[in-house]
């Protein structure tokens, strides 16, 4: 099924445009991501501290000079030397001098040449309007530019969780439309990924060759197994004897000196189930099959994000964003249990049975997906893909 229409908002400032009107204009902008082009040679600089300050890539036309700003779905390709930063209204056009300019969405419908002495009032007047870039979070966004349907479309779709959440458009696989300098930054300090090698054995531990078999994985594995041998469903296999029935796996598997931290994680697994079904992310008397989809939407936004950072190319993240998809679709049977999945591994990940601050937002985020008619988990059948090319 194909998404319906998404929302459009370089469409929205070409009709402001159209229609002339400033504060529409403005405040569209107000509450959007906002791009600045810089030199890659500066990024660099940025990102080895050795620069607090950055010089733009600005547009020159007629002898003027203008600041470059664009919404996401605006930028144009500026060649490989020039990539782009982030930030909300106020940041963008920090520092603009009266008698400077600042050309907004140049080359679209929507360009829009503004002076200093007009924007500096505007944003003095409404202080408030603009949303801060920490706060543009949870919002579900799908680009008409982006992928709408299709295998790509699917694959893109297990990673929804994280896009979502940094409201990124969840259906976008395209190196330009990032800030460049954020995603070299989070990947270095957050993933722990500082180059293309590093980018590689992490996408081969998530998805490929490296991959190894968490302890939470594992007994949820073994949970359905012994479920099938009883003949029994997962919810129906009381902890206690699933506890015993791994200690039994352990020794005879040559597995004795995993057998505490197993029983351990089935602890945690139960513990967590009963909080999922508190919270409405899995039925009352449902269960986690696995969380495999951690793993699988971890390894969608790193593929995304490394062809941002230029740790891969195009081709390559496509391949590693599809092979994810696939694995989603082998071992869940829906975007809620998919969703289930990717929420028990990211508590299990925490290493305690705290349900941290990030707990809430991504049971929101979880609930959000399902219900949000908008949603690519409402409008993509989980286990079947359309035959048709992407968008």
């Amino acid at each position: 099924m194909i998404l319906p229409p998404p929302a459009d908002v370089e469409a929205q400032l070409a009709a402001a445009r159209r229609d002339g009107d400033l504060d529409r204009y403005l405040g569209l902008l107000a509450g959007e991501e906002l791009f600045v082009p810089i030199r890659r040679v500066d990024a660099h600089s940025i990102l080895d501290e050795r620069a607090e300050t950055f010089p733009n890539v600005y547009f020159e036309t007629g002898g003027d000079e203008f600041l470059q700003v664009f919404t996401r779905g605006a930028l144009p390709d500026l060649g490989p030397d020039v990539v782009a930063m982030s930030g909300a209204l106020d940041w963008a056009v920090d520092g603009v001098g009266r008698h400077e300019r600042v050309v907004f969405n140049r080359g679209t419908r929507g360009e829009w040449r503004l002076p200093g002495a007009t924007l500096q009032p505007w944003l003095d007047a409404h202080h408030d309007d603009v949303v801060p870039l920490e706060e543009q979070v949870e919002r579900l966004i799908t680009a008409p530019y982006g992928h709408l349907e299709g295998p790509i479309a699917h694959a893109l779709a297990c990673g929804a969780h994280l896009a979502v959440l940094n409201a990124a458009p969840w259906n976008v696989l395209d190196a330009r439309r990032h800030d460049y300098v954020a995603e070299v930054r989070g990947l270095r300090d957050w993933w722990g990924v500082p180059d293309p090698p590093a980018w590689r054995a992490t996408m081969a531990d998530l998805i490929g060759d490296g991959y190894a078999l968490t302890p939470g994985n594992l007994v949820l594995m073994l949970r359905l197994r012994f479920a099938a041998e009883y003949g029994l469903t997962s919810g129906e296999f009381d902890p206690m004897t699933w506890a015993e029935l791994v200690d039994r796996w352990c020794a005879e598997n040559d597995a004795a000196e995993q057998a505490g931290e197993l029983r351990d994680t089935v602890r945690r697994v139960s513990r967590c189930e009963q909080r999922f079904r508190a919270d409405g992310l899995v039925d009352a008397d449902g269960f986690v099959t696995t969380a495999l989809s951690w793993d699988v939407g971890r390894a969608v936004n790193i593929a995304r994000w490394g062809l941002a950072a230029g740790y891969c190319d195009a081709l390559t993240a496509e391949l590693m964003v599809l092979e994810a998809g696939s694995l989603a679709r082998r071992y869940h049977q829906s975007w809620a249990d998919l969703s289930a999945g990717y929420l028990m591994g990211r508590v299990l990940h925490a290493e305690d049975d705290e349900f941290g601050e990030w707990y809430p937002a991504a049971v929101r985020v979880h609930h959000q997906l399902l219900q949000d008619p908008g949603s690519p988990w409402v409008n993509l059948d989980f286990g079947s893909l359309s035959e048709e090319s992407d968008a």
